[in-house]
């Protein structure tokens, strides 16, 4: 029986760039959602405010989900278009999501870091 291998050494870096694309979008995503949950839960629970003064008036509304719909479909789609460039577009693609996910990283620990205070007190 052969050893196994990563993804990285079965494809070629093309291909594997191509993967990473779409499984740093899937993080994105998931961390999109949380913003969105932990941001109605804080709101619902008076732990925290909206500072949006654009977005403040509608948040109860449907547009802050269609904004994030649209958003994360057009993301989506720079993505798609991203997996048939060249791969130096890729690699500059990639890096804009790992920036993307730590600003994202960032906002969930604020929102959890609120939270915790808010129920501790």
């Amino acid at each position: 029986m052969k050893g196994t291998t990563s993804d990285q050494t079965r494809m070629s870096p093309d291909a594997f760039l191509s993967r990473q694309l779409w499984r740093w979008y899937i993080i994105v995503f998931i961390a999109n959602e949380l913003d969105l949950v932990f941001t109605y839960f804080g709101l619902g629970q008076g732990f925290l405010q909206e500072v949006n003064p654009l977005l403040r008036p509608h948040i109860y509304t449907w547009w802050p989900i269609t904004i994030k719909v649209v958003a994360l479909a057009g993301l989506a789609l720079g993505i798609a278009a991203a997996v048939h460039a060249s791969f130096a577009r890729k690699r500059r693609v990639l890096k804009v999501l790992h920036g993307v996910a730590a600003v994202y990283c960032l906002v969930l620990i604020l929102h959890l870091v609120t939270i915790l205070r808010a129920i501790g007190s």
